[in-house]
């Protein structure tokens, strides 16, 4: 599981950078300070939320493999759609 963890964490964190490389080489430069917050809050929640589910086992064992399974399916998913959505902005 701690593998788990740590991409669920390195996703967060190579997100939060493309993000930023992004917003860095748009043509507006628009300083959203929410945006900044949520991109901090997000990851971080999301990071300790999976620690403290796995360590005192809140999720019962015969639905937690396939919660984990639908979790990274939709955040994966919410993910490319906000993306997706960036970038047709642009």
């Amino acid at each position: 599981m701690q593998e788990f963890e740590l991409i669920l964490i390195s996703a967060g964190v190579l997100v939060s950078a493309a993000y930023i490389v992004a917003q860095a080489r748009s043509h507006g430069t628009t300083d959203h300070i929410a945006v900044r917050l949520m991109l901090g809050v997000i990851p971080a929640v999301i990071a300790v939320s999976v620690v403290l589910i796995d360590r005192y086992d809140v999720v019962p064992d015969d639905i937690e493999q396939p919660l984990w399974l639908a979790a990274m399916v939709i955040v994966s998913v919410s993910l490319l759609i906000g993306t997706g959505y960036r970038l047709a902005r642009r």
